[in-house]
């Protein structure tokens, strides 16, 4: 009975996302939100004060910051459309990976890592919609740890976290629920959890790891994360800024950018960016931001004809300035899916999913198995013991495995092959499975961006290049020897957990559970998590590796600035999505006082609003 129960629900999980996906094919067509101040007629007499290149986290956050000057006139252009609401239920981020609204881009073939994944590629959803990525991710909320900020400043004199920092997330986070908020984003607690983090905090104590309240600081040891979540829903720094209704922020949906406009190779004009099946201009007097995210940033400055000339060249693109574009690829990595073994349910699956119950909580007080975020606890450690030194590995704590949904979606946005599935995930068969993922933080692999020739339809090749340095391995086997001492504790025996000692095919020649063994399955089973920064690194004009200074200006042009990820010159403790948040305040500000920066009183390439050589009166 219990196994025509779960059947049944199978078969309606399958309907519903098989329904979804038509809904969301028809969103893609049948945009249900009005358009936001918008102009539908292209209209290239019209200058703008600036065009911003993506409405994702850093699109919104800058283009609001700039709106607070009324007399400032702003065009956001987006390659995706709004979509809808009920898009921004918590969960339904998964079903938008490989629809319309992800750019569906995927790597080249890995030659050391992704052994088991289709073609040997990883999988990397982005979005491709208002509000970008974090419409897809987990929405959980990391600041990163002070020292990742250090590396990037540290060489600036006078400069400190504390002062220099800190005070843009302070600004970021002060969110009050009001017409006008101060902040961008609303950072709160999960209103929802399974069973598990009592039972992981407990095994923590056990093996004697510290429990913090600060995971959105990366401080060592074991806590609960906090989420972007407004009210159970999905929140993100787009929705904030169309809550204000900014009148001088023009939005146009549906545009794709493919090139910056440069006047004598470096005063940037305006974009160039198709519509329909047509070609337009648009211009601004003041700059171009482009937040288009690692991939799309870099696939715009490349068909600007910015970036190195050698693959320019090789592209038949004119090189207009030689700049390192699309180097110092880096991503966070994981692996280790299903590898908890439970004998009861966790309060959390499919059954609780699609109870009436659940639908009913989350409709009428925002609550329940539909604010999940699909992440119960977060835990960070320095695996040399260098406990005043940022961590290198994270865990992140999940209630359920791929085989939640026998294999009918979740294990393919993972590209989890048919021949791995059956082998080793399928079983066994009646084991119900939660996953606690090692994250790779500070990888020493780095990887490029590509193009494949000189038209932007065609797709882009990205080689992230992972686990070609032995660092990564390490980090990766490290985090699952810690996974396998917390499951062995006598806290997890009592919720009746078990490690999964089911050989995976591809190693048996290997010991089980020894170093070779695990290089082998990490090697096989890697995944992104999600986290690609780098391709534009920021960093000093004098440095042959940086793209865009201090200012977020592009390195030899004027008036081109680049405010996404991409930036990053290395990753943080963590999820990326606050730093990004954070590069978005500070470009902010550094674009609205821009003249005064560059004015005689202040040193060139300044980095922050608030400093001790300029005051603003």
């Amino acid at each position: 009975m219990i196994v025509n129960t779960r059947s049944f629900l199978i078969f309606l999980y399958m309907l519903g996302i098989l329904c979804f996906e038509f809904f969301i094919n028809f969103l893609q067509y049948n945009d249900l939100f009005l358009c936001y101040n918008c102009e539908e007629k292209e209209n290239s007499k019209t200058t703008f004060d600036y065009i911003v290149v993506g409405f994702g986290s850093a699109g919104a956050i800058v283009s609001r910051r700039l709106a607070e000057n009324k007399s400032t006139r702003i065009l956001v252009l987006e390659a995706g459309k709004y979509g809808n609401t009920l898009l921004d239920i918590p969960p339904f981020g998964l079903l938008l990976q490989k629809s319309a609204f992800d750019w569906q881009y995927k790597t080249v073939a890995q030659k050391n890592s992704c052994l088991s994944l289709y073609n040997n590629t990883s999988i990397w959803p982005m979005g491709k919609i208002v509000g970008g990525t974090a419409r897809l991710n987990n929405m959980l909320y990391v600041r990163g740890h002070p020292e990742d900020f250090n590396s990037w400043f540290r060489h600036k004199e006078g400069y400190s976290f504390e002062d220099d920092i800190l005070p843009y997330f302070k600004r970021l986070e002060q969110t009050i629920y009001t017409r006008n908020p101060v902040g961008s984003i609303y950072v709160s607690n999960s209103t929802f959890q399974s069973k598990l983090p009592e039972y992981v905090l407990n095994a923590a104590k056990e093996l004697g790891y510290f429990i913090s309240n600060e995971t959105e600081n990366c401080k060592e040891g074991f806590g609960l994360p906090k989420v972007t979540l407004k009210n159970g829903q999905r929140w993100t720094p787009a929705h904030t800024l169309l809550e204000l209704n900014k009148p001088n922020i023009i939005i146009r949906t549906g545009r794709t950018v493919e090139k910056v406009l440069l006047r004598n190779n470096f005063e940037t004009y305006g974009v160039k960016y198709s519509y329909k099946g047509q070609y337009h201009i648009a211009k601004a007097t003041k700059g171009v931001i482009l937040s288009a995210g690692v991939v799309g940033t870099t696939k715009i400055l490349l068909h600007s004809g910015i970036g190195q000339k050698k693959h320019l060249d090789e592209v038949n693109i004119e090189t207009k300035i030689n700049l390192p574009v699309g180097e110092n690829l880096q991503d966070h990595l994981t692996t280790g899916f299903d590898l908890v073994l439970l004998k009861n349910s966790l309060g959390i699956g499919i059954e609780y999913l699609l109870s009436f119950r659940s639908l009913f909580e989350y409709f009428w007080y925002g609550i329940g198995p539909w604010t999940t975020v699909g992440c119960d606890i977060l835990a960070y450690f320095n695996t040399e013991g260098k406990h005043d030194d940022p961590p290198d590995l994270q865990l992140m704590v999940m209630p359920l495995g791929l085989k939640e949904d026998n294999g009918f979606y979740l294990r393919h946005l993972m590209g989890i092959t048919d021949e791995t599935w059956n082998s080793y995930f399928n079983k066994p068969y009646n084991t119900l499975t939660a996953t606690i993922l090692p994250v790779l933080l500070h990888p020493k692999s780095r990887g490029n961006i590509r193009l494949q020739d000189n038209k932007f339809s065609s797709p882009i090749l990205i080689d992230p290049k992972y686990l070609t340095h032995a660092h990564d391995v390490d980090i990766l086997i490290k985090g699952l020897e810690i996974i396998q001492k917390l499951i062995n504790t006598e806290a997890m025996k009592k919720l009746g957990a078990s490690f999964n000692e089911q050989i995976f095919p591809p190693c048996k020649q290997f010991q089980f559970s020894s170093r070779e063994y695990w290089s082998c399955y990490v090697r096989h089973i890697t995944i992104t998590s999600y986290h690609p920064v780098g391709t534009c690194k920021m960093g000093p004009n004098e440095d042959e590796n940086s793209v865009v200074n201090f200012n977020f200006e592009v390195i030899g042009t004027n008036n081109l600035f680049v405010v996404d990820g991409s930036v990053i010159p290395s990753l943080t403790s963590g999820n990326i999505i606050g730093s990004i948040f954070i590069l978005a305040e500070m470009a902010s500000d550094i674009l609205k006082y821009r003249d005064f920066l560059n004015s005689s009183k202040c040193e060139a390439n300044e980095i922050f609003i608030k400093t001790r050589t300029c005051q603003y009166n």
